[in-house]
């Protein structure tokens, strides 16, 4: 008698079964890793715009507002170019390439404080996901962390 090798149906069944239960776990943390990383282009962009400010004031004795530039969040996974509303250019930021989300930087009435605001929906569910810094904070997500 010959002996047979390989796997019965039930051995591959069964481990299809298993790859199938991790594919279900995975591919929903995937997902929200991937929207997670394509939202993180806007603190680091207000964290730029914010050092901008401190060296506008350092030149000239004051801070600068700019317009909401794009002038609302895109919505969706997809980027759109860069489009200075107004303020931006003074301020002598703009970012790398195409850009996720839509900025916008003001100061009191005093001219000693100022805020810079980002927000982004890559998710494309209308849901806004903002961040927010200003003099003496970094950027930090003021709405939900599951706002994407």
């Amino acid at each position: 008698m010959s002996r047979r090798r390989g796997f019965s149906l039930v051995e591959l069944m069964i481990v299809v079964a298993i790859i199938g239960i991790l594919a279900a776990i995975a591919i929903p943390n995937f997902m929200e890793m991937q929207l997670k990383s394509k939202r993180a282009e806007v603190p680091g962009n207000i964290d730029g715009i914010k050092t901008a400010q401190f060296a506008y004031d350092a030149a000239f004795d004051q801070f600068i507002t700019a317009q909401p530039s794009p002038d609302i969040a895109p919505s969706g996974k997809s980027s759109v170019n860069w489009v200075d509303q107004g303020g931006f250019t003074d301020l002598g930021w703009a970012p790398d390439g195409r850009v996720r989300g839509s900025y916008v930087t003001d100061y009191d009435s005093f001219g000693r404080f100022f805020t810079v605001k980002g927000q982004i929906d890559v998710d494309g569910d209308g849901v806004i996901a903002e961040y927010v810094c200003d003099n003496e904070n970094n950027a930090t997500l003021i709405t939900a962390n599951a706002v994407y």
